[in-house]
Order: structure tokens, then C-alpha cells, then sequence
């Protein structure tokens, strides 16, 4: 086989084999979301009306509405884990509304918030109103650049006639600190 045949294949198999690469996982929409959230550059706060931090919902939060966002019954977002948190531990808090009448309705939601599959807390409310969630994060979990956590309403009100979606709770913002 003669040099300019060897070449023309080499190439022809390089760029299948990246072609394999680069489409690999396109039509996942949770990949797609996951390759958005490492491109941008993370925050440990994330404001729900911030295009800027959007990226960093992975999964389970819905559109804009006045400067906050409707979440599903389970949702995650991925903070930047803060300076010496690694060392010392951490703190979340989730700012959210309890919306009119689920709480009463359902005697009662639960919150919990995972981190790698390790339940951290769970907060119930009774009441509609306005809350800090907040909960501690050991400094064995935030070892790497970033943390993804996981939340789960127990108690999600289900899609309607009018409204589609599944509606956990109302969220205005997420924030991770070192303690």
C-alpha cells in the first residue's frame, strides 16, 4: 500500500472516530444539560432568574416566572463548591416558597436534598410561606470543583387541566457557603 493510501485512510478513520465521539450523547437531553453546566463557568449561587447561572439547573426546574421557578417533584442543580470547603464543610440554603394551599392540602411537604445518593436532611412544612431550607455539607463530600445536589419533594402536586407540569415548590435561589 503505497504512502498516500495510508493517509487518506488514517484520516478517514481519525475523523470517523471522532464524528463517534462528538455525537455521542447529543439526543440524551440530560447530557446535553450536563455539557451546558460544565461550559459555563459555576457559581455557588444560583438566583433563579439569572440566564447566566441557567447551565447550572440540571435537571427539574422550570421556566422564569417573576424572578423565580416552579420546580418538578425531584430536581437537581450543581454549585461550585466554595473556597476551603473541602477542609471545613459547608452550608446550603435554598430560599423557596411553599405554594397556597399544598402544604394544607397534603398535611404537610417534605423536603429532601442528596448529595451522591447520601440523604443530608429533611425539613417538612406545614404551612404555606416563604423558607430557608438549609442543611450542612460535610467536607468529605466537597472534594472536587463542583457538587451536584439532588432534591426530592414528597408530596408534588400533580399535572392539571390546565397545568401540565408537576409542581414541587416555588425556587428563588440556591446557595452553597463554606462554614
Amino acid at each position: 500500500m503505497d504512502t498516500e493510501k495510508r493517509i487518506l485512510i488514517g484520516t478517514l478513520a481519525l475523523a470517523c472516530a471522532l464524528s463517534a465521539v462528538s455525537c455521542s450523547g447529543k439526543n440524551d437531553s440530560t447530557s446535553a444539560q450536563n455539557e451546558q453546566s460544565t461550559a459555563a463557568p459555576l457559581v455557588s449561587t444560583v438566583a433563579m432568574a439569572d440566564k447566566q447561572t441557567e447551565p447550572q439547573l440540571v435537571k427539574g426546574f422550570y421556566g422564569v416566572e417573576n424572578n423565580w421557578r416552579w420546580t418538578a417533584g425531584q430536581f437537581t442543580v450543581v454549585l461550585k463548591t466554595p473556597p476551603k470547603a473541602a477542609q471545613v464543610g459547608a452550608t446550603v440554603t435554598f430560599n423557596l416558597t411553599i405554594p397556597a394551599g399544598a402544604a394544607e392540602k397534603n398535611k404537610g411537604i417534605s423536603l429532601a436534598a442528596s448529595i451522591n445518593g447520601m440523604q443530608l436532611k429533611s425539613e417538612t412544612y406545614s404551612k404555606t410561606g416563604t423558607y430557608a431550607y438549609t442543611f450542612d455539607v460535610p467536607a468529605s463530600m466537597l472534594a472536587t470543583d463542583s457538587v451536584k445536589v439532588d432534591f426530592a419533594v414528597d408530596k408534588p402536586l400533580p399535572p392539571g387541566p390546565v397545568d401540565k407540569r408537576e409542581l414541587g415548590v416555588v425556587a428563588h435561589s440556591i446557595t452553597i457557603a463554606s462554614k
